[in-house]
């Protein structure tokens, strides 16, 4: 989303220090390099001819007009794929998930509106265009399934013919005691939440240039891409092409937001028209067909019932969740993201014995739905925290005394979830607290009544909720995501003169990883960050590892960086030992150096580096000559981080609308590295969470055909929907990680919807039985009317 990736970079301008502004400068000044900015000699240009059906069979592909074009060199089909060029598959180790075969171009079928069909290879982008404007593909139009409730009935349309019940997943989870307390509660409330398809919506569309050189047989890819090595698997596997010889280059990248860590179409067919024609190709995505027929989120219904005591102790949730993951399963996480991540995210930060979970995945007639910035985790606080509201409303309590009372103590971690997961370390209850002291939670709502009665919608919303991230492997084990290695990776190389260069496997898209790994590799090291380079993006240059999603990269690709400088710190012990001719254990690396304990010699980082070079200093026994490691590193299942959100709202009760007065967060994300990247990401995050809540939405009408094609139509926030946002940190470091931080990249998102919703419910001070976001102008009316008996 564009104010998302303002926001990650303008927060940051304001550093202390050359090395801290040196990543922004030449972005904010034009100088960046994107995919599009790369200019090859002899570059081919694609343009696309897609669907305009949601479900259609191809009965005839009439390219005689189009190959006389002018500047077209050739125009590819599907039926010049087939067989050569293998489709994309997602595999999932579950014996309930169905795989889908994704052809890069479609041969047969077309399953969504805006999917490839043909590809037009010209001299231009502009002359490519026009050759696209003369194809004609005679389509028979077919029944189409527009949406998972029509997925599920008996008779519905089938969207691949060997899938004949639609359903591309189903999962249960959840453990049967206190069943009999659940259901005879004597407080139940209950509720259907529904959050829209949505997209994120980076400056920089999606986008490839692949370069094949024959000599040497490597395919150079550059993409805007989160998962360089992935993608490199991805494509290996897809055109047959060894990974050794396929290099991928993510360079700058203008937001990725999780939507460009899946593999798309458009990249396979650009990197085997490169192997074919011995020219870069290239492909940069429109603004119409990253909303058509990029990467969906989503698109989710959640019916849940929580079940309380009449103190307002919770007994329990249960809840239900209906997928439409669209056309395909995305490579590489596969339709399971979402059904899998909402399972664990429901509970939240909150404490209680029963929890039972079950979800099914349809897939429809839509474009296909992956990773968007923190995936099912926003489903948890919008459903969780929307009950909790009615709860307190039927119970007479105060929200946020309710709140409190269901948290677990700062002495019960690490905590474990209801839903399973183990929470490493927080204090909830302090996260909440301190959020109500800020806000001045207490006058707040004495200012709310007196606004009451002049007839002003003064609104209060109230979200906690829990950022899982930087899951390792055991973590995509237990869900079965076999394409993701969910380790990362790091190089450390010092030269002679203590100069420092880092390469390691999680990219940026603009979350400064560059500023904040050098800041964390010299606080190990004792060194200036300034004496340190850091390489990211290039699967020839950096290590292999899962790459930058899942607010991974500073536990995942930290946690090697650290582990990294710990055996180099030890290396250079064990060499300054034999230098001194002492024992190893008698030294200690302390402030940029190593040195006795009773601090009788020292050699700083620098001198170490000459003596590890130079030819008159012998090594001791197994260690070899140089300095430079590389560590593939293991995160923790998950480090979990935590929030409190508080939101003041006034809605128009005429018009609608709303205007965010006041916004205010409390988090807790263990060790900051940065202050200024970490406000940057809340505050971006949060951009994009007011968006799901009031504005956005990805529309399909009863026949498949997609709605929000510009945007005009699908709406984002812009800089009056924005306020001011007030941030304030708490840490509990956490104790699995190398360096005590968790993630924090998602959890503006995860927060904000829930809030922001919360506090308009509060200021209409009604109880809907159905949540369905986003709330629109129209929407608040009408459920204003409704709960006043007055029909519109």
């Amino acid at each position: 989303m564009v104010l998302c990736a303002i926001h990650c970079h303008l927060a940051m301008m304001d550093h202390v220090d050359n090395i801290l502004c040196g990543e922004d400068l030449p972005l904010l000044q034009g100088q960046g390099q994107y995919v599009d900015d790369i200019k090859l000699v002899d570059t081919l240009h694609v343009a696309f001819v897609r669907s305009p059906h949601g479900h259609a069979r191809i009965l005839n592909i009439d390219l005689s007009e189009a190959i006389h074009s002018s500047g077209v060199i050739q125009i590819v089909t599907g039926a010049n794929l087939r067989g050569t060029v293998q489709p994309i598959r997602a595999r999932l180790q579950n014996p309930d998930y169905r795989s889908t075969d994704w052809h890069p171009l479609a041969f047969d079928k077309v399953r969504y509106v805006g999917e490839a069909v043909v590809a037009i290879v010209a001299e231009s982008r502009y002359l490519a265009e026009d050759a696209a404007e003369k194809v004609y593909v005679d389509y028979e139009p077919l029944p189409v399934v527009a949406n998972a409730k029509m997925a599920s009935q008996p008779d519905a349309p089938i969207v691949h013919d060997t899938i004949r019940d639609n359903v591309l997943l189903r999962a249960k989870v959840g453990a049967g005691e206190h069943a009999d307390r659940f259901r005879q509660a004597s407080c139940r409330v209950t509720a259907t939440f529904q959050h829209p398809r949505v997209t994120g919506l980076p400056m920089e569309n999606c986008g490839v240039l692949a370069s094949f050189q024959p000599g040497t047989g490597q395919l150079t890819i550059y993409s805007s891409n989160q998962v360089p090595h992935l993608l490199r698997d991805s494509l290996s596997r897809c055109l047959g092409h060894p990974a050794a010889q396929l290099r991928v280059i993510a360079p700058d990248v203008g937001g990725g937001f999780g939507i460009k860590m899946q593999t798309l179409p458009e990249e396979v067919v650009v990197a085997w028209l490169a192997l074919q024609f011995h020219r870069p190709v290239k492909w940069t995505q429109d603004r119409l067909e990253h909303l058509q027929a990029s990467i969906h989120a989503r698109d989710i219904c959640v019916e849940a019932t929580l079940a309380l005591q009449e103190d307002g102790c919770i007994i329990g949730l249960q809840a239900k969740a209906i997928c439409d993951v669209g056309a395909y399963n995305s490579y590489p996480l596969t339709c399971a993201l979402e059904p899998f991540t909402i399972a664990s995210a429901l509970p939240g930060p909150y404490d209680f014995p029963y929890y039972t979970y079950e979800t099914i995945a349809y897939t429809t007639n839509r474009c296909p739905v992956g990773a968007y910035r923190g995936v099912g985790f926003v489903l948890g606080p919008l459903v969780m925290e929307g009950l909790i509201e009615q709860a307190a409303r039927q119970l007479g309590m105060d929200v946020a005394e309710l709140r409190l009372k269901n948290l677990p103590a700062a002495d019960a971690f690490p905590f474990r979830s209801p839903a399973g997961p183990l929470y490493d370390s927080g204090d909830y209850p302090t996260l909440l607290r301190t959020v109500l002291e800020k806000s001045d939670y207490h006058a707040l709502r004495q200012c709310q009544a007196k606004a009451r009665q002049q007839g002003r919608f003064i609104g209060i919303g109230l979200s906690c909720f829990v950022e899982v991230t930087g899951m390792g492997r055991a973590t995509y084990r237990l869900r079965g995501m076999e394409d993701i290695p969910a380790y990362d990776a790091a190089t450390i190389v010092v030269d002679r003169w203590g100069h420092v260069s880092v390469a390691v496997s999680t990219p940026t898209q603009g979350q400064k990883h560059r500023t904040t790994f050098a800041q964390l590799l010299a606080a190990e090291l004792g060194i200036a960050h300034t004496a340190i380079s850091v390489t990211l993006g290039d699967t020839a240059t950096t290590p292999y590892g899962s790459g930058t999603f899942a607010s991974r990269s500073l536990v995942s690709g930290g946690g090697a960086l650290v582990v990294g400088a710990r055996k180099l710190r030890e290396k250079l012990i064990q060499i300054c030992a034999l230098r001194w001719e002492v024992d190893p254990s008698v030294l200690r690396y302390e402030d940029g150096g190593v040195e006795t304990a009773d601090h009788s010699h020292r050699m700083t980082f620098e001198q170490l580096a000459q003596l590890a070079h130079e030819p008159f200093q012998e090594m001791p026994a197994g260690i070899e000559p140089g300095l430079s490691v590389q560590t593939s590193y293991n995160p923790p299942p998950a480090a979990t981080s935590a929030s409190a959100h508080l939101v003041l709202v006034e809605v128009d009760p005429g018009t609608g609308e709303v205007v965010i007065l006041n916004y205010q967060v409390v988090e807790d994300c263990g060790r900051i590295i940065n202050e200024k990247v970490v406000d940057g990401q809340l505050r971006g995050g949060i951009a994009q969470g007011i968006g799901i809540a009031l504005l956005e939405e990805i529309h399909y009408d009863d026949h498949s055909q997609f709605m929000t094609g510009t945007l005009a139509d699908y709406l984002v926030p812009g800089a009056f929907e924005v306020p001011q946002i007030e941030i304030t940190h708490l840490t509990t470091p956490s104790p699995w990680t190398e360096h005590g931080a968790k993630g924090v990249g998602e959890s503006g998102t995860i927060g904000a919807p829930a809030a922001v919703t919360n506090a308009i419910l509060d200021a209409l001070n009604v109880n809907p039985a159905q949540v369905k976001l986003p709330l629109t102008p129209e929407r608040i009316v009408t459920l204003l009317a409704h709960a006043e008996g007055r029909t519109l």
